[in-house]
């Protein structure tokens, strides 16, 4: 089917008129109803009703002008995507991370990108939560929700995992643990929740039927991940931290509490929110796609 003919009809529709449209494209009427008819017998079916007065789209007209329009829509963004190949990238891109994972890995991914496209200004918060991105003027949000919002668009790029960790000054003042049940009694250092008590369930890596539901007071609690590692590392209890805290290189002393159990019942799915956009701009897409690889390579490593 030719697409520019599938082009006069959108056109023809949008004007509402057979001389609108001629009008705008340069054309005759006479042309225009001439090129109308041949995708009509294209089609093989009659996309429009014509009065004098007025034009009806068919059940047949609806379908291809929808169709259409993407089609159009798409060449577009394809040939401005084109266009740019080889370019630099420009543009304004207001992002949002939360605190543990901006200090921790994203911060030097989010440089990286800037030195990568120095046409690119990068307005960057540190925020654990983002409820509305218009009202907070947030074109990306990088978050670990409970579960995606439904307005938005989340793209999914890793899994979390959340350990139990004790510097080893803490682990020889209070003895050793070795069961799931050796935690009662130990001061707990994790994020705040509700009714000031943490509940999570260790579940065996060998052994997915033994579960372990753990309820514990926490000692200290902050929604700031390094911070709690600080504390875990100076002795002041055991940790309930993300796996990504081994990025800094002082937490790589802290010991792993009950290793033989994986930690569930946290939030565990980092996204990339953003609003509906079939066509993002070419600085905003290329932002998305660096992050998500360069974030999923990264968590490879965390155990």
């Amino acid at each position: 089917m030719d697409l520019n003919l599938i082009g006069i009809f959108v056109e023809i529709v949008e004007s509402q008129s057979l001389s609108a449209a001629a009008r705008k494209l340069g054309m005759t009427r006479a042309n225009i109803s001439q090129r109308l008819k041949q995708l009509e017998r294209e089609t093989g079916a009659q996309l429009l009703r014509r009065s004098t007065r007025s034009l009806e789209l068919t059940q047949a007209g609806h379908t291809l002008y929808d169709c259409g329009q993407r089609m159009l829509d798409d060449l577009s963004t394809a040939r401005a995507s084109i266009e740019s190949l080889g370019l630099t990238l420009t543009g304004r891109i207001r992002i949002s991370v939360p605190t543990g994972c901006g200090r921790m890995f994203i911060g030097r991914i989010l440089i990286g990108f800037a030195r990568a496209h120095p046409g690119i200004t990068l307005h960057v918060t540190f925020k654990n939560r983002i409820d509305d991105l218009i009202a907070e003027e947030v074109d990306v949000a990088l978050s670990v929700p409970h579960s995606p919002p439904l307005d938005c668009v989340a793209r999914n790029i890793c899994t979390i995992n959340w350990h139990l960790y004790a510097s080893s000054a803490y682990v020889e003042t209070h003895g050793p643990i070795n069961i799931p049940a050796d935690l009662n009694g130990h001061a707990l250092l994790a994020a705040p929740h509700p009714e000031r008590r943490v509940t999570m369930t260790l579940v065996h890596l060998q052994n997915e039927d033994e579960a372990h539901p753990i309820t514990l007071r926490p000692a200290l609690q902050s929604t700031d991940y390094p911070f709690l590692a600080e504390a875990a590392c100076d002795g002041l209890g055991i940790g309930l931290l993300p796996a990504y805290i081994s990025q800094a290189p002082a937490n790589r002393t802290l010991l792993r509490i009950l290793p033989q159990y994986r930690v569930t019942g946290q939030q565990d799915v980092l996204y990339i929110v953003t609003l509906p956009n079939r066509y993002p701009s070419p600085a905003t897409q290329a932002l998305i796609d660096y992050l998500r690889a360069q974030i999923v390579s990264l968590s490879q490593t965390w155990t």
